[in-house]
């Protein structure tokens, strides 16, 4: 090891030979600072780390946007853009990569705190896939995202799906034929809002359809050409209950979609957010969002006792974790209903209890 050095500056320097036969200057204000520079240097150069290396993150989110989200379906690249643009950036795009540590990564976090679950999860996510390219491609040691997560909030007490008579009072008050069509296929089918908006008439045969494109609004308001699905597991064929069946019958064909614009055309964001506000939800009395009618699907298929597996596949889950979670809670609930059994049992048992003894004293 070359000899310790020290400057008229007060600091201390050490000359280092890396392996491709450069050398670099180490300082520290102490021996020990110094020592701790000089054993990181080397261990950067050990792991083949491009040392010198002064790459800012935001040059790198560049190149990983273009070289690894390019071929992903636009509203994903969208999300990936959309973190690093608005919560990345401002704290760490004019950093080196090299010098990010888990304290600036939990900076992002933190200034995110409040956000939804969602939001925070899309985030890291966005930062731990950033740079762990970067260290598969030497421009970092480790990876700085490891062991960090997100803030939990309280679970929202409003509940996620439609009850039965909820959805009822919803097949008969939405009448406008395409309005009706798409909580239809929502709500006794399990579609997504893009499926929906999605399915063409020649994707419907006699006793299923087939689900094969998305109808989603990357750039603002018009539609995605490419109409990718969410997911591989996205392409399935569904059966078509009884209920479906007759809205399907009495919806007019006025194009090759079957919840098109009033032309006939594949749908719009402004036209789908007029249809959904007009038709839909300003004639109700209880809230309700798109994916509630989903969410009320994988509910009835809970209820009818169908299994995981199958349900998976007929929700278009790509884990079937995501089914599971849905199933877990649907059981909480039920195993909170069952004190009104317990409570009746008891009582039972007291009044059993008491007449025994009335018996007993006459």
């Amino acid at each position: 090891m070359p000899k310790l050095k020290k400057r008229a500056d007060g600091r201390y320097q050490r000359k280092v030979t890396l392996s491709d036969g450069r050398q670099k200057i180490v300082y520290g204000r102490t021996e020990t600072q110094l020592k701790a520079a000089v054993s990181a240097l080397l261990a950067e150069d050990d792991a083949c780390l491009q040392v010198g290396d002064h790459t800012l993150v935001g040059e790198w989110a560049k190149i990983w946007l273009n070289s690894y989200k390019t071929s992903l379906r636009a509203a994903t690249v969208r999300m990936y853009r959309g973190s690093y643009n608005k919560h990345i950036m401002p704290v760490l795009g004019c950093m080196e990569l090299r010098d990010v540590r888990p304290v600036h990564v939990r900076k992002v976090m933190s200034s995110i705190s409040d956000k939804s679950e969602s939001t925070q999860s899309k985030v890291l996510l966005t930062m731990r896939q950033l740079f762990e390219t970067a260290r598969q491609n030497a421009l970092l040691l480790r990876n700085p995202c490891d062991g960090i997560k997100i803030t939990k909030h309280a679970k929202s007490t409003t509940k996620k799906y439609l009850s039965p008579d909820q959805a009822d009072t919803l097949m008969q008050t939405v009448t406008e034929p395409r309005a009706r069509a798409f909580c239809a296929l929502c709500l006794y089918a399990g579609l997504r809002k893009e499926e929906a908006l999605g399915l063409r008439w020649g994707d419907i045969g006699p006793t299923s359809m087939t689900i094969s494109r998305g109808v989603t609004f990357p750039d603002g308001n018009q539609p995605d050409p490419s109409m990718e699905l969410k997911n591989r597991a996205s392409r399935r064929v569904l059966p078509i209950p009884k209920k479906l069946r007759e809205v399907l019958l009495s919806t007019p064909h006025i194009g090759e979609y079957v919840v098109p614009t009033s032309t006939g055309d594949v749908m719009t964001s402004t036209v789908y957010q007029r249809l959904w506000k007009n038709h839909v939800t300003s004639l109700l009395d209880f809230p309700l969002h798109a994916h509630m009618l989903r969410h009320t699907y994988a509910t009835t298929l809970y209820r009818a006792g169908v299994d995981l597996r199958t349900a998976q596949q007929l929700l278009g889950h790509a884990t079937i974790q995501m089914t599971a979670e849905i199933y877990t809670h649907l059981e909480a609930e039920d195993s909170l209903k069952a004190v009104h059994r317990i409570d009746e049992y008891l009582e039972k048992c007291i009044s059993s209890a008491a007449s025994d003894v009335y018996k007993r004293q006459g």
